[in-house]
């Protein structure tokens, strides 16, 4: 009985978003801090890879080719890589991963324990930052 008087027409009214400028100017303003936010940390990584002598650190800012580079810097096997698209083993190659960014920061001299503070947002820049031309 309750499904022949529900109206149809308000399940598509709730499905639609908002066509005004604000959607548009928030997703403009999202889509330049992401490509902000990309360009500083392929730099940062760029020059981490420098600094270790790495031939190839322009994989730095190619999006895959960033965790081959790391893998490799931290002294872990690149075909890591490979288990990242795998679900279950990619959680094993992201503690891998963990691993060969710890052993990077101890090439750089850094403390290990400073990769904690990048899981706060913001201050992950400064430490990248920090990583990268401290």
């Amino acid at each position: 009985m309750l499904l022949q008087i529900f109206d149809a027409s308000s399940i598509s009214l709730l499905a639609q978003s908002s066509s005004g400028s604000e959607s548009t100017a928030g997703s403009f303003i999202g889509f330049i801090i992401g490509i902000a936010g990309y360009v500083f940390g392929s730099y940062c990584f760029y020059n981490i890879y420098q600094k270790l002598g790495e031939p190839n650190a322009w994989f730095a800012w190619v999006p895959i080719l960033n965790n081959w580079i790391m893998y490799k810097a931290g002294d872990q096997s690149p075909w890591w890589i490979i288990g990242l698209f795998i679900p279950i083993v990619n959680f094993v190659a992201l503690i891998f991963l963990i691993i060969a960014f710890v052993n990077i920061l101890k090439k750089l001299g850094k403390n290990p324990w400073m990769l904690l503070l990048m899981l706060i947002p913001i201050v992950n820049f400064v430490i990248l930052y920090n990583f990268a031309f401290g």
